[in-house]
């Protein structure tokens, strides 16, 4: 009964307020909100990568003035893994938005907003961000203490596009910044997937090729605990099988790295090999491109710094000497020095630049590595004869069609005649006494996936490709040239500039999406 009269009470005194407030007649200001109406051409938009989206917006303000009101556009990802993926992308009415997103889902917000009653009016739209990445020529750089990388689209050495574009800090559309300082770019292809590689002295990323949208965290992938100084970035591809996919291979810290992709869906993680017996080595960060006797196995070949030798990686994922080549027209178990450079060159030959460790001289050696009988593999070697500044040589660069032989100073290109005179000539000086030359690469785009399918590319050994840099302008520029494939002249009068980077520390190609 208690409780009954504790209610009653409860609900009368709650009808004298009600009533009270109904009665209320003091000076209080209402304000009328008006029905604001936000109108667009349509509610879905599909934009380009890096074109500008133009959206007008017609706004009823039912009356009220204009200038009562302040805009924003707001940009969110649907995409389930980047649904964090927030950001502010205008404060005008009618948008102008260059789209440097990741291809993908998106939602467009636009909200107009009183500042008066500070009451928000909403439209939602749908964008659709379409990918617009294709081939190109990729230049990791350091620009402003931040490492980011470059792609040049150029119908230089590119029938997909008709004039020169460069889309800049490519990696910065995953919404964020590379860690650390640019060591090495590169690229991987087969006929299900395509990544680029990006490694610096703190850590990197692999990317969607197609879209660059971060796909691992090298953090990830590097699961050893071990140093983190990686050196290079090399990616194999399966010549001689039917299957179309390859090895990736990382060198870091004097130390290899393989994930082997064959057979496999995704990445996982990179792993050292056994080495047999107690084996001991110290990487070079240069290795040949192709696969030691590639029908019997995994045969991927080192050069061995330490021991001034080559090594093998068996079929059982073991690192092992390679056999014994007495009297061959050297011996590759016992090279007696340093490997300055390697590269694959004329009929598909490895050439390795070595200089000895006692006398300094240097020495290019030929290998056939795609052949298992060592006759036919340990081919020749050419001691290096008269090449002018050949001791203050940086930057190498070597042709698939001729025996063709860059070396390169901070200022000069020479050419190096390794198959007849024995001698090497001036091919390119700087004419800017301000830049330097920071890289050198020949164009060499074709992949082989099997011994009957390949991605050919009409301008393969055919552009000669420079960076250079201003320490005084802070800027680098790529200077790309004609070469003639089978002898090497540059000329010189075909020289394209494309500007605006910073110090430019890599290059390397981007194929076109497979099948495109």
């Amino acid at each position: 009964m208690k409780k009954k009269l504790i209610y009653i009470a409860f609900f009368i005194g709650a009808l004298i307020c009600l009533g009270s407030c109904y009665n209320d007649n003091g000076n209080y200001d209402y304000i009328s909100l008006p029905d604001v109406k936000i109108t667009t051409d349509k509610d879905t938009y599909v934009a380009n990568q890096f074109q500008t989206l133009e959206i007008p917006v017609n706004i009823d303000f039912a009356g009220d003035s204009e200038a009562e009101y302040e805009y924003t556009w707001r940009l969110w990802s649907n995409e389930i893994k980047r649904s964090d993926y927030k950001k502010v992308i205008s404060n005008h009415k009618d948008l102008s938005f260059p789209v440097d997103e990741l291809a993908g889902s998106y939602t467009l917000v636009f909200t107009c907003h009183n500042k008066k009653t500070n009451v928000d009016t909403y439209k939602n739209m749908v964008l659709t961000v379409q990918g617009s990445i294709t081939e190109g020529w990729m230049v990791l750089h350091e620009k402003n203490g931040v490492t980011d990388f470059d792609l040049i689209k150029t119908p230089f050495f590119s029938n997909r596009v008709d004039k020169d574009e460069v889309l800049h800090n490519v990696y910065a559309m995953n919404g964020e910044q590379l860690e650390g300082r640019g060591v090495k770019i590169g690229s991987y292809i087969d006929t299900q997937r395509q990544y680029v590689t990006v490694l610096t002295d703190k850590g990197g990323a692999k990317l969607e090729a197609t879209t660059m949208q971060k796909a691992f965290d090298m953090s990830t992938l590097m699961v050893d605990g071990k140093t983190w100084k990686p050196e290079n970035y090399i990616y194999y591809s399966y010549r001689g099988t039917a299957r179309a996919q390859g090895y990736d291979v990382i060198v870091n810290d004097g130390r290899v790295y393989f994930y082997n992709v064959f057979g496999s869906n995704n990445y996982t993680s990179y792993t050292e090999p056994i080495k047999k017996d107690g084996l001991t080595y110290k990487a070079s960060k240069y290795m040949p491109r192709y696969i030691w006797g590639s029908y019997y196995g995994m045969g991927i070949v080192i050069y061995d710094d330490l021991n001034g030798r080559f090594l093998y990686v068996d079929k059982s994922f073991k690192l092992t000497t390679m056999p014994d080549a007495t009297g061959y027209p050297f011996d590759w178990n016992n090279m007696h020095g340093k490997l300055v450079y390697m590269e694959t060159g004329f009929n598909n030959h490895d050439l390795g630049l070595i200089e000895d460790w006692d006398s300094h001289k240097k020495t290019l050696y030929e290998f056939n590595f795609d052949e298992k009988r060592l006759e036919k593999a340990i081919l020749k070697k050419y001691p290096i004869g008269d090449c002018p500044e050949m001791d203050d040589a940086k930057y190498y660069a070597i042709g698939e069609r001729g025996p063709v032989f860059y070396y390169a100073t901070d200022k000069k290109v020479y050419l190096y005649d390794y198959t007849g005179t024995n001698t090497a000539k001036e091919a390119y000086a700087l004419s800017n006494a301000n830049e330097k030359i920071t890289g050198m690469k020949i164009l060499k785009p074709n992949v082989s996936f099997s011994r009957t399918v390949k991605l050919e590319h009409a301008y393969s050994n055919k552009v000669l490709i420079l960076s250079t840099y201003n320490e005084s302008a802070k800027e680098g520029k790529v200077y790309m040239y004609y070469i003639n494939e089978s002898n090497g002249t540059i000329d010189r009068s075909s020289e394209h500039v494309i500007t605006g980077f910073g110090e430019i520390l890599d290059m390397d190609y981007n194929w076109a999406k497979y099948g495109s």
